[in-house]
């Protein structure tokens, strides 16, 4: 009988699948793929702690790959069609957990600065699922909107009346707040590999805050810490070069520095467990007990339009259901050990993320 293996960390998807096929889980960044109990391996979920290329999927029976990520930065998908695996992925399963996180962190600089909200301007860098979020979001916090994006600008995207569009040094000459939703690309006409460097940062205001969850690469991050050093800028980040090694320097100059969970809400995971379920489904015929997912989601109620101009209400609500502070708290504590323990220790932050539900 054909395997499906599933990262533990997935939610529900076992239970989804579990009249389906026989079962297997795994854990951690490493799977040892060619060992025997994996033999009649067809069908693979992963997240982005594990990499897959021509190395891994080489003398494997494995014709599915689904990620429950919104990334794909860790799939190399010219190997996904060598080998022709169908593959699939969960795109803006996490886009409201991770605006959430952008959202807690503008009010958070604001209930520390002083600055009135509805008087600032932010910088969206990257107007995909995350970024419409968070630019609904903002503005119905009162906040003038400025969006970059060069691929949707290029390909004659029509970008909404609302928002102003921008390049990266009127963004960063303009606006006190920054935030970033790009892919990590190395090629194309657009990559974001160091998109972001001294050469943005210097033309910020004084007080401004930057909020970095895309991926570790589009910041160069020596530059960042040199310059938030130097000058008066508030960093909430949640994405790091060399996870799970990450720069202790630069977690210790952030007022939010979190292990890459920003997208980690429980909603945000179980619309990615949907996401590959479905995919699953039309792939292999066979029928997965969705019910299990859209049950856990009857609790979630969203606010309204209204209620986003409470700061005080939005910002001490998301403060208990996100514990984005606790989850800074815990990261920080990674410190006081070795090395390879803090890698250890930073992956099980991850790992064992408390269930967190949604406000947004």
């Amino acid at each position: 009988m054909p395997i499906i293996l599933i990262d533990e960390n997935i939610p529900l998807l076992k239970e989804c699948l579990s009249d389906t096929l026989e079962i297997k889980t795994f854990s951690g960044r490493k799977l040892d793929i060619k060992n025997k109990e994996y033999e009649g391996l067809e069908y693979l979920f992963i997240r982005s702690t594990l990499k897959i290329d021509s190395e891994f999927l080489y003398g494997t029976k494995i014709r599915f790959v689904g990620s429950a990520t919104s990334g794909i930065d860790h799939i190399d998908l010219n190997a996904i069609e060598k080998y022709g695996v169908y593959f699939c992925y969960a795109p803006g399963s996490n886009a409201n957990s991770v605006a959430e996180y952008v959202i807690y962190a503008i009010l958070k600089w604001a209930e520390i600065t002083g600055n009135t909200i509805d008087d600032c301007s932010i910088g969206i860098i990257g107007f995909g699922n995350i970024g419409k979020l968070v630019a609904k979001y903002a503005q119905w916090m009162g906040l003038k909107v400025i969006v970059n994006d060069p691929p949707l600008l290029a390909n004659e995207y029509c970008f909404p009346v609302d928002v102003e569009y921008s390049d990266l040094d009127y963004i960063f000459k303009t606006c006190n707040i920054i935030t970033n939703h790009v892919p990590l690309t190395e090629t194309g006409q657009f990559p974001t590999k160091s998109l972001i460097s001294l050469n943005q940062l210097k033309n910020l205001q004084p007080f401004s805050l930057f909020i970095h969850t895309s991926r570790g690469g589009v910041v160069r991050e020596q530059d960042l810490l040199n310059y938030s050093k130097k000058n008066k800028l508030f960093l909430a980040i949640d994405v790091w070069i060399n996870e799970p090694f990450i720069d202790e320097r630069l977690a210790k100059s952030a007022f939010l520095a979190t292990p890459h969970i920003a997208g980690y809400s429980w909603e945000g995971k179980l619309r990615g467990t949907l996401a590959l379920a479905n995919e699953f489904k039309k792939f292999s015929g066979l029928n997965p007990k969705i019910d299990i997912i859209l049950n856990e989601f009857k609790n979630y109620t969203p606010l309204n339009k209204n209620e986003y101009k409470n700061y005080k209400y939005l910002y001490d609500t998301l403060k208990r259901k996100r514990q984005l502070d606790e989850d800074t708290k815990m990261l920080l504590k990674i410190f006081q050990y070795d090395f390879n323990t803090r890698g250890k220790l930073f992956d099980q932050l991850r790992k064992n993320y408390p269930k967190r539900r949604e406000t947004l």
